[in-house]
């Protein structure tokens, strides 16, 4: 049975959501909830659970903090963060701390199912791998890097058997360091051959190391990544030696793959397994630092290279309005090029390659909360869920390839879903503001207000609705005003001013200026032709 643990301050959403899980179905049990951020924090490292809902508004420790806590002390974890429409750029800082998914509040059950489904699927895919890394390996005698980089955390147990080191491997201190290549390359060597090449390589020069005494393991990335992982072992790893050693090393595999790379590494870490995996994820985040002007970087864990938060470009919140704004309009050409100038933002040479990968991240679940609320979803337009495509963005470290991910896949496939789902979706929006307006002329109403109360840009909405009915919102509302208050005239009971205010007027020196602009007459003048007519 996997575990599942709910956060969220406002105990009736806890319960219900509880209730809605189909525990049985899944093969879940609940480990517990909390009703703050702290106690969450608390249980999660007792617990260990295998999911975790998260409300991302709570008082004290609030969702985000919480994720990177959690991100450090259980980074297996798999996150679904619960908020609501009006917290969605709240819930877009969950997404940059790697939550997994998110849910909607209110929660239904159709979606809560679908996103259990893709949660069970991930974490049955992360045990195939490990399963699957320690057959290829062949336990102890074989990579036992990569094993104890894919073997997961369960006490002790994990420290033993097949994840240990050879029994030639010099024991001491030792320091993982992660590879990539500067430019993501669909099709990469094969990374058994470069790790073959680099050993030999560094055969021939292991007598100018360290005097000679010291131990190197290389594996491919062992989740699937286009990345080599290694570690490098000596009795004392001196920081002026190491640099020039890690600098041969990515030397060697920038050679063997014909293409520059760079390298990041963690601090000295101990040979259990998982220290060895938080090393690995040190040695990622150092090489995620790299600004994306800079190539064949090697980037140590904790360094004074690593940017500060404040040092790095903001999220172009602008930018990503203007493009959802293209996107429901339908214009292609404004499309991509309010792409390139949010790629151009987020891209820039003084951003990171973590940050331009986060930020990435974050419009992709921008449009498919845009495509959502048209009745449609990326997964629908493109053939892959955003999680998907989150999963290939981390992938792609350079500006051009996250690009061509983008302009290739993302953006047609939601130009073309938006304009068959956002003809029809249009259309009943335009007819359901016109009913509003019969229903409600006497009230003060504004575009802004009914965008805003429908989630939609106010801009597109106005064009949307004159596109439709050939008149401005402001147009139709007062000759619909206008139309009720001649029909009103027809009742001699009624007085001039009781007429403005009953549809909606209340200065009636302003309603008769319009009236009069509307009809060509006064309302004395329009009022004592429609009595004479009567008689």
């Amino acid at each position: 049975m996997r575990k599942v643990l709910v956060v969220d301050d406002e105990k009736w959403i806890r319960r219900g959501l509880i209730q809605l899980i189909p525990w049985e179905r899944f093969g879940l049990e609940l480990a517990g909830e909390a009703a703050d951020g702290q106690d969450g924090y608390e249980l999660a490292l007792a617990v260990k659970p295998d999911l975790l809902f998260l409300d991302m508004r709570m008082p004290g420790l609030d969702g985000k903090e919480l994720l990177a806590k959690l991100h450090r002390e259980l980074p297996e974890l798999i996150t679904i963060v619960v908020s609501g429409y009006s917290d969605f750029e709240y819930t877009k800082e969950a997404i940059r701390h790697r939550a997994f998914d998110y849910l909607l509040k209110p929660v239904k059950k159709e979606e809560l199912s679908a996103v259990l489904e893709k949660a069970i699927a991930e974490l049955e895919q992360r045990a195939e791998r490990r399963s699957a890394a320690a057959f290829e390996t062949g336990g102890a005698e074989g990579d036992w890097l990569r094993v104890a980089l894919t073997k997961r955390a369960g006490g002790e147990a994990a420290d033993e058997g097949e994840a240990k080191p050879p029994a030639d491997w010099t024991e001491g201190e030792c320091v993982v360091f992660v590879a990539q290549e500067d430019a993501f390359r669909n099709e990469t060597p094969d990374g058994a051959v470069l790790a073959e090449a680099v050993r030999g390589r560094l055969a021939q020069s292991r007598a100018f190391h360290f005097g000679g005494d010291w131990s190197f393991a290389l594996t491919p990335g062992p989740d699937g990544r286009a990345e080599l992982v290694g570690a490098v072992g000596s009795r004392r790893l001196l920081a002026g030696e190491l640099d020039r050693l890690l600098a041969e090393i990515r030397a060697c595999l920038g050679e063997a793959a014909g293409a520059e790379c760079s390298l990041g590494a963690s601090r000295a870490a101990s040979l259990r397994p998982r220290d060895l995996q938080a090393a690995c994820r040190a040695a990622r985040e150092a090489l995620g630092s790299r600004r994306l002007g800079e190539a064949g970087r090697l980037v140590l864990a904790g360094g004074d290279a690593r940017p500060e938060a404040a040092d790095l470009p903001p999220y172009p919140q602008d930018r990503e309005a203007a493009l959802l704004l293209a996107l429901q309009m339908g214009g292609e050409q404004a499309v991509y090029e309010q792409f390139r100038q949010f790629l151009a933002a987020i891209a820039s040479d003084e951003a990171t390659v973590e940050g331009m990968q986060r930020s990435a991240a974050m419009l992709v679940h921008s449009i498919e909360k845009q495509l959502q609320r048209s009745g449609t979803s990326l997964e629908n337009a493109c053939g892959r869920s955003p999680l998907a495509y989150s999963e290939l963005l981390r992938q792609r470290n350079d500006r051009a390839s996250a690009g061509e991910l983008f302009e290739r896949e993302i953006l047609p496939g939601a130009l073309a879903q938006g304009s068959r789902a956002g003809g029809k979706q249009g259309e009943r929006l335009v007819r359901e503001i016109q009913r509003l307006v019969e229903a409600h002329y006497d009230q003060a109403l504004s575009i802004q207000q009914i965008a805003e109360s429908r989630f939609v840009n106010a801009d597109y909405l106005s064009r949307l609705f004159k596109k439709t009915t050939g008149h401005t919102f402001v147009d139709y509302l007062t000759d619909y005003r206008i139309h009720k208050s001649i029909e009103l005239m027809k009742i001699p009971a009624y007085k001039n001013y009781e007429i403005a205010q009953m549809v909606g007027y209340d200065d009636y020196r302003y309603f008769s200026q319009i009236f009069k602009k509307k009809t060509g007459k006064t309302i004395g003048e329009y009022r004592g032709r429609t009595e004479c007519a009567s008689r």
